[in-house]
């Protein structure tokens, strides 16, 4: 799997916040860290990834660094928008549209699995038994009540989850319809990502407690024992720079010179700018 497609993959996944009902305006700021066997004990694992996650008049920005990207995630719309400033590119998706992608996907993965089997081979084993699993996940699930803690795990992959009290109900429950979505649209823009049901089943575990997450380790459980750790820093108002972005993503999405295209057109000059970027 290419390194920047992790980077993609897993931010999306790690990364998926809030959308709030209410008129509540605040921030997240996200990084996310690398670790694997080849990371020295003595040092701290790298960062790769960073993100700026605003709520905004019921509506959710999430912009990475380094990638010029912004998904604005609209739920009285019932639709995506996504915002390339670096390539004036732009796209809808609606939520309809990211369910049909998937019932597509799904199909799809069930035929690889089915190609699989007829190798009867170990390595097809492997390859069908983690394909199952992402179709249908099944998680042993943990909840520490007194440090707001919960651990999802299973032999493919293990979720840990470090959480605080959400301020009211209505917040844990749009963290949950966001982050699903948020899951959803990752797996079908981004090339090589994870299926969005493990996530999903985390979210709805963290949902159950009134919680919201302040940390998340995935570890995958593969022959590099990868694990990718989100720190989350949330502030319940906006800064100056958070109102003056939200102005320049608004204009973006206003301008004549944004080219909007469809989202499979999207898809592709996306996949190819990123497969350009790791050639780099």
């Amino acid at each position: 799997m290419p390194f920047y497609s992790i980077v993609l993959a897993l931010l999306g996944c790690l990364l998926a916040v809030p959308s709030v009902a209410s008129a509540q305006d605040y921030r997240v700021y996200t990084s996310v860290s690398l670790r694997d066997s080849s990371t020295p004990a003595d040092q701290p694992a790298d960062v790769i990834g960073r993100s700026l996650t605003i709520w905004h008049a019921g509506k959710v920005y999430d912009y990475m660094d380094g990638v010029g990207e912004v998904v604005i995630h609209d739920p009285l719309q019932t639709r995506f928008t996504i915002l390339n400033g670096t390539h004036n590119l732009g796209c809808t998706v609606d939520f309809s549209e990211l369910r049909h992608y998937l019932k597509t996907a799904h199909a799809k993965v069930k035929e690889i699995m089915t190609e699989e089997a007829e190798k009867g081979d170990a390595n097809s084993e492997r390859t069908i038994a983690r394909m199952a699993f992402l179709l249908a996940p099944e998680f042993t699930i943990q909840f520490d009540e007194k440090n707001h803690r919960v651990v999802c795990d299973s032999p493919q992959m293990c979720y840990e989850v470090q959480c605080m009290e959400a301020p009211n109900a209505d917040v844990a429950e749009n963290f949950r319809n966001y982050a699903d979505r948020a899951a959803q649209l990752n797996f079908v823009l981004h090339e090589q990502s994870l299926m969005p049901e493990a996530r999903m089943q985390v979210n709805t575990a963290v949902a159950e407690k009134g919680w919201i997450p302040t940390r998340v380790q995935l570890s995958l459980k593969d022959s590099q024992d990868t694990k990718l750790i989100a720190e989350h820093k949330i502030q319940w108002e906006l800064g100056s720079t958070d109102r003056t972005r939200l102005l320049e993503w608004r204009g973006l999405q206003n301008d004549s010179e944004t080219k909007f295209v469809s989202f499979q057109e999207y898809q592709r000059s996306f996949i190819a700018a990123v497969r350009a970027k790791t050639r780099d």
